[in-house]
């Protein structure tokens, strides 16, 4: 009985993996183009520097506008 018992684990084991296999080649057939959505956060990436960049900019300009009035 142990072995019977063996091998059916080993046949539903196999069979999984086999039907695993298919599903992911199945899948792998209808491709998504992400080429418009990757452009579209790469140019929000841009924009959110250059806002970083002007914030900065600014903090640190008053910054030096207030050091240079103390110094004078």
């Amino acid at each position: 009985m142990q072995t019977k018992n063996t091998h059916l684990k080993t046949l539903v084991a196999t069979g999984f993996t086999a039907s695993a296999f298919a599903a992911g080649s199945a899948m792998a057939a209808d491709t998504v183009d992400t080429a418009a959505i990757i452009s579209t956060i790469q140019s929000a990436g841009v924009a959110a520097a250059a806002i970083g960049v002007a914030v900065l900019s600014m903090h640190y300009g008053i910054k030096l506008y207030k050091w240079i009035k103390a110094a004078g």
